[in-house]
């Protein structure tokens, strides 16, 4: 039961906490950056809002002194945007009840899309005419972080839970009389975010139950959503489940209508097919024909794949492939599966240093000059290298990659260049081909060239110049044209200061550098490349669905990853083994990762929000003599979260006891 205390306005908090907050505000936006202070000025904005003002603070036409959205959509495209969610209609009754509950208490609830448009607004009708005139907080306007800056919408989705925003905290200087409360609607099949419903209200009419019961709201449309959609799920299954007694002896995917993967009846790359099957809906979701066949290339394979659609209701669902066979690659036997893996389309992420060398290996991929790519180990420079080669004029013709740190410094030129019959001791007597020979009209990846012994050096410069090999024990010349893509985790200055690389060597190949960002100076693309990991990992495993709890994601993003993305890979697939029942929490992050148990802070400074919470978690353990079950049925919460709750506010449970 919650205390009777906590339905009390807190005016005197809330403006006390809303003046420090304009305070920092006014600081940020237009007087100087942020950084830590001694004092504990800073102590009352969050770092979730923080966090927020430097990603808006990137978009050159967002000004904080925005009255509120700045993009609105026409009446045409809100429509079209209303019959695209589907849910929308669904909701209408839950909507309406929330109306009538929150009649007296001047609240505005407005209902989202998964986009952060407003598909319609509700509740006390002065209200809604003010937030409309002062904030554009109207029908079809856009309210993501990326058109009106933070707010409880926009932070929402994009933080993927429920986000509470005060006055002040506000990136719109416009939006500084509102409190809003947001929560993010989830499709309980695939867990997808599908819209978003807000709770807003002015700052002296605050009520730190608002919170709550915007989350209520959010859970009885996913309910009802569960509800309506179950009967689409159960026939997605089965039509799985009929196609792979049907095609027993083919690969079958099930996927939703967005191309995600969702079940596969083998192992596959799935990094490849998400993209590859999504660019096919894309094309195919708006045409009549619900059956066709394409040719896709896989693995540098070319694979004949019949697509079904599944529609209920006249709605797509999503569709089936099955890779009914394997068309043999008209490439000479042994050169048909030297093709680069993965695509500019394989690669995840979102960030600036991302996008930089994204946009460097394109241009890259345009020419034909030999590329030197360079970062730590683990930062993904193979993938860079097969992305170029894949979208150059040489894709049709072979990707040949050799780790020079990985063949001994005598074998490496044999390896290099080729040999003929009695070359050497130990050779095979029939001779062999060299990787610049298999690579010919293609691309040769060199990994680790910063390994490659002084000889081979000098040997490879003269390839490199002359655009021929001789192969080892024979007087040949073989013209080849190749493509060199080499990639290192040394310093080059360094190395030929020491002279351990050639300088002229390094000239040739340095002709477009790209150097890779560490994951930690692209902390952002984190959660991305973790959801890619656990999506690889249930195909690959058979089992799951896996989902990573927020905490968990929290330390992920916070730990240093001096192994990189191979790390977080590594990472992933230990937590993914020691979970339980799905569910990715911290304790089953390896050790070096996991939390320390840290000593618990002062329940003290707390805002409003969090101590109107924690006044009711209280209540109800009381209530329930301390039992945490109990407390957690009569809260509507699990016990991992009121464990988390009490935790993050500085109370330990056993002391409690």
């Amino acid at each position: 039961m919650v205390p009777p205390s906590v339905y009390k306005p807190i005016k005197d908090n809330i403006f006390l906490l809303r003046e420090k907050n304009y305070q920092t505000w006014e600081r940020f936006f237009f007087k100087q950056k942020i950084q830590e202070q001694q004092h504990g000025e800073l102590t009352e904005t969050r770092d979730v809002i923080i966090q927020s003002w430097n990603r808006c603070k990137q978009y050159e036409d967002l000004h904080p002194l925005i009255p509120g959205s700045v993009k609105n959509i026409s009446n045409e495209q809100l429509k079209e945007a209303r019959v695209k969610n589907n849910f929308y209609h669904l909701a209408q009754p839950v909507l309406k009840k929330a109306t009538e509950e929150l009649s007296f208490t001047r609240h505005a609830i407005l209902f989202c899309d998964a986009d952060g448009t407003i598909l319609d607004c509700y509740g006390d009708c002065s209200l809604l005419r003010k937030l409309g005139n002062i904030s554009n907080v109207n029908n079809g306007a856009q309210w993501s972080e990326r058109w009106a800056g933070t707010n409880a919408i926009g932070t929402s989705i994009l933080l993927q839970q429920p986000v509470q925003i005060f006055s002040s905290e506000h990136f719109a200087h416009g939006c500084h009389d509102w409190v809003c409360s947001s929560a993010p609607i989830m499709n309980p099949l695939t867990n997808e975010l599908i819209g978003v419903i807000n709770l807003s209200t002015t700052a002296p009419n605050f009520n730190p139950l608002s919170m709550m019961k915007t989350i209520e709201i959010a859970n009885q449309i996913e309910r009802i959503f569960f509800r309506s959609n179950y009967q689409a799920y159960e026939l997605m299954q089965s039509v799985y489940i009929e196609a792979i007694s049907k095609w027993k002896h083919q690969t079958v995917i099930l996927c939703n209508r967005n191309g995600s993967i969702l079940k596969a009846s083998s192992e596959l790359p799935v990094d490849q097919l998400d993209s590859i099957i999504g660019r096919i809906i894309e094309n195919n979701h708006q045409s009549e024909k619900t059956e066709w066949e394409e040719e896709v290339i896989l693995q540098g394979s070319l694979f004949q794949v019949k697509f079904k659609k599944i529609c209920w209701h006249y709605q797509f669902l999503g569709l089936i492939a099955i890779m009914e066979k394997k068309i043999k690659s008209s490439q000479p036997i042994g050169k048909q599966n030297f093709h680069a893996k993965y695509s500019f389309q394989n690669l995840i992420g979102k960030s600036e240093a991302f996008k930089s060398v994204l946009h460097t290996a394109k241009i890259a991929a345009s020419g034909d000059s030999n590329v030197l790519i360079t970062g730590d180990s683990g930062t993904g420079k193979e993938l860079i290298a097969n992305a170029i080669h894949q979208a150059s004029s040489r894709s049709d013709y072979p990707f040949i990659a050799l780790n020079c740190a990985a063949i001994p410094k005598d074998l490496l030129p044999s390896e290099l260049f080729g040999y003929v019959a009695g070359a050497f001791t130990g050779a095979n007597p029939k001779g062999s081909i060299g990787k610049f020979e298999l690579a010919n009209k293609g691309t040769l990846f060199l990994d680790e060239i910063g390994d490659m012994p002084l000889e081979a050096q000098v040997q490879l410069l003269r390839v490199i110049q002359e655009q021929e090999i001789i192969r080892i024990g024979d007087k040949t010349r073989i013209p080849i044209d190749v493509r060199i893509i080499a990639a290192t985790n040394k310093n080059f200055s360094e190395e030929i200061q020491l002279g351990k690389f050639r300088k002229d060597l390094y000239y040739r190949l340095n002709v477009i550098p790209i150097e890779l960002p560490s994951l930690q100076q692209r902390a952002e693309d984190i959660p991305l490349l973790a959801e890619y990991f656990v999506r690889k990992l249930t195909l690959k495993n058979r089992k799951g669905p896996y989902q990573i709890t927020v905490e968990a994601m929290e330390y992920l993003e916070n730990y240093s990853w001096p192994g990189n993305i191979r790390e977080l890979e590594n990472v992933i697939e230990y937590a993914v083994t020691f979970s339980e029942n799905g569910v990715i929490t911290p304790m089953n992050l390896p050790r070096d990762i996991k939390p320390q148990q840290k000593q618990l802070k002062e329940p003290t400074q707390m805002n409003p929000v969090n101590q109107a919470e924690l006044d009711w978690i209280l209540s109800a353990l009381k209530q329930s003599n301390m039992n945490v079950s109990e407390a957690a049925k009569e809260l509507n919460m699990s016990r991992s979260t009121v464990y988390r709750k009490l935790n993050r506010m500085g109370y330990d449970i056993k002391f409690l006891k």
